[in-house]
């Protein structure tokens, strides 16, 4: 058990000005210790050592402004605040401030900018910055594509315990990318991740469970507790591939663009969203309120800033080119999580102008003209996507991606896009959601 801190010790040397009692002091406010947390002491305390210079005091207020501890929520603020700890050299604020710079939150967006702070946090230690900095050389983002530095970069954040690069690392043991295939190493690198309670790797586990023998699987769970060695045979990282699309039916016009999302996005994806879960709500559309309604049975997160890092960012332009329609009329994504017995009853995703509440909705951007789902999982059973009216139904397939358009080409509503996503019986469905207006969207 961690000893608890001298609170009395940490006043005093905080009353003499050393920067860093200031600041343990105020994240021991933040926390609560026993008392009730008090953000209002913790930023005048950060405030203090942050005018010191204390690097990690200017990341930590950039938090406060981020998320609206003790002050107003100002994303410009937080994003000083980060790129003056970064620039103080601390890992955790060049993070932070890369991932805005990435997304354009609180400041103009600049993926070159973005990968260029990353290197630094990454060669600085940090885990997370690792990960991003090899999802970034791997694809292109912000500079030249280097895949064999990719390799390299997620195996250094892997090793020092990151569970995005050991979900990264499973995934190349698994199908032979960066490494050669091996099954058991792979079993072993998602349940160090699933260890973490990160993404889906407990469910990758599993999957791979059933071909591997139970004294193996006794084996790769004492081996997941412990770091992982080195591997010195690492080839160049694969890029996330170019989606393939099939037409499922003309009228109504639906899609389905396979490999649309990497394993690595969907596992991202679900941990971004897993702390952020809340019961699904629906438009009422004879009174316009928004309401929990037994017909929609999920939990839901919506990825709004400062959630939204470059991953996220990168997921979101990809929709918009692959539906050919403009990235700011759609909605932000959103990231819903069905267990056992959960549904969504056959619905409408346009809104009817015959129906009063639908007015409401038309109101932040027109209407929904298309609906782009993501699966992020395999489903063990159940949970596909269904058009009763045209006897058409998707069976879930992790990184599909499914698009499908709500009107006529005339903007009139159409009918036979009735849809439901059908019960869950066994596991869980992970899915992401985006709807797609006629016009620039106007968050609510």
């Amino acid at each position: 058990m961690q000893e608890a801190p001298n609170i009395e010790a940490l006043r005093r040397d905080a009353e003499s000005g050393s920067p860093g009692a200031l600041y343990n002091l105020g994240v021991w406010h933040l926390g609560g210790s026993g008392e009730a947390p008090d953000p209002e002491a913790a930023r005048g305390l950060f405030e203090s050592a942050a005018a010191k210079g204390f690097a990690p005091a200017m990341s930590a207020l950039g938090y406060l402004y981020l998320q609206g501890q003790g002050v107003a929520v100002d994303h410009s603020v937080a994003a000083e605040y980060f790129r003056e700890s970064a620039a103080g050299g601390f890992a955790e604020g060049a993070f932070r401030w890369a991932e805005l710079l990435a997304s354009g939150c609180g400041v103009r967006a600049d993926p070159a900018a973005a990968r260029s702070v990353l290197e630094d946090a990454a060669c600085n230690g940090h885990p997370a910055a690792m990960s991003q900095l090899a999802y970034c050389l791997a694809n292109a983002i912000g500079g030249d594509r280097n895949a064999l530095d990719a390799a390299r970069w997620y195996q250094r954040a892997a090793l020092a315990g990151d569970p995005r690069a050991q979900c990264r690392l499973a995934r190349a043991r698994e199908i032979g990318d960066m490494l050669p295939p091996d099954p058991f190493e792979a079993l072993v690198w998602y349940q160090r991740a699933a260890r973490a309670g990160y993404g889906d790797a407990a469910g990758a586990a599993r999957r791979l469970e059933s071909v591997i023998p139970p004294e193996q699987i006794q084996e790769a769970g004492r081996m997941a507790k412990t770091p992982g060695s080195e591997f010195r045979d690492l080839a160049p990282a694969a890029p996330v591939g170019v989606p393939t699309v099939d037409v499922v039916r003309w009228t109504p016009r639906i899609f389905r663009f396979k490999g649309l999302l990497s394993d690595e996005e969907c596992h991202h994806l679900i941990a971004v969203a897993r702390p952020f879960l809340r019961p699904a709500m629906v438009l009422d559309r004879g009174t316009g309120e928004r309401i929990h309604d037994q017909a929609r049975r999920s939990m839901n997160a919506r990825i709004i800033d400062p959630l939204r890092d470059l991953v996220v960012c990168t997921v979101e332009s990809r929709l918009a080119r692959c539906s050919l329609l403009p990235p700011g009329n759609a909605e932000p994504i959103s990231i819903l999580c069905y267990r056992p017995g959960d549904e969504y009853r056959p619905h409408a995703d346009y809104y009817d102008p015959a129906r009063p509440g639908s007015a409401t909705g038309l109101a932040l951007g027109g209407q929904r003209i298309a609906t782009f789902l993501a699966y992020l999982n395999d489903v063990d059973a159940g949970g596909e996507t269904a058009f009763p009216l045209i006897d058409v139904s998707i069976t879930p397939k992790r990184g599909d991606g499914l698009l499908f358009f709500n009107c006529l080409p005339d903007g009139s509503p159409d009918r036979q896009t009735l849809h439901a996503g059908q019960p869950v019986e066994v596991g869980e469905k992970w899915l992401l959601s985006r709807w797609i207006r006629t016009g620039p969207y106007r968050a609510s």
